[in-house]
């Protein structure tokens, strides 16, 4: 199993200056990094709190295959306007790789942390490589799911779950760890729909990246 990689964020290369896809693998294709680029979040665009300082994000290619990212601040933004910049990692991987992880992009995440694949590169390399990912991966237990959500304290995911199955869109305030309520969620949810439902837990919302499930901070 492998995956494609793309870094979009705020970086003066090669002519070009502010947010773009600063560096990708060969398999990426043009469309798929405008497209990433559309999705992928650029200055202010992170909530970050306490217990949120990434966002974990996932959504569909127009390609047929998948982009599952996560977001980061990295230095002081170099322009001059205040604050960090902003920088989203992503692996692009095909339906047969999701479909081998259990259509559970956590599980390809989990995989990529412990390889170190979405560690923050300050100037990363403009050509990446294409990555290998694990070829097994824990099943979901729905149940299992169900009890580490109580044993966190999570909120009742009851109606969050009707809505995502019955094919509407969410943003949901939580004010706890948003991608331990994220993966808890989506353990809890039909293996099938999970590869058609693209989810953010730290963005805030743009009509621009239309995220089925969008997880905020509270007011």
């Amino acid at each position: 199993m492998w995956a494609e990689q793309a870094i979009f964020t705020s970086l003066s290369r090669q002519g070009r200056s502010g947010y773009h896809v600063v560096a990708r693998s060969p398999g990426v294709t043009d469309a798929e990094a405008s497209s990433l680029a559309t999705w992928s979040p650029s200055h202010g665009a992170l909530l970050v709190d306490e217990l949120n300082r990434t966002s974990v994000n996932f959504h569909p290619l127009a390609s047929g295959r998948y982009a599952l990212s996560r977001t980061c601040q990295g230095a002081p933004e170099y322009s001059g306007r205040g604050g960090r910049q902003v920088y989203t990692h992503a692996l692009i991987v095909d339906p047969n790789t999701l479909k081998k992880a259990g259509n559970n992009p956590f599980a390809i995440y989990h995989d990529a942390l412990a390889l170190g694949y979405f560690l923050h590169r300050a100037e990363p390399d403009t050509q990446l490589k294409c990555v290998p990912l694990s070829f097994t991966h824990p099943r979901l237990d729905p149940a299992a799911c169900a009890d580490r959500a109580r044993e966190l304290g999570l909120p009742d995911l009851e109606t969050t779950k009707a809505q995502l199955v019955a094919g509407r869109s969410v943003a949901l305030p939580h004010a706890g760890d948003r991608i331990a309520l994220a993966e808890c969620l989506l353990g809890q949810l039909p293996a099938d729909m999970l590869g058609a439902l693209s989810f953010s837990t730290s963005l805030q919302p743009s009509a621009v990246r239309p995220f089925r499930l969008l997880l905020v901070g509270t007011a």
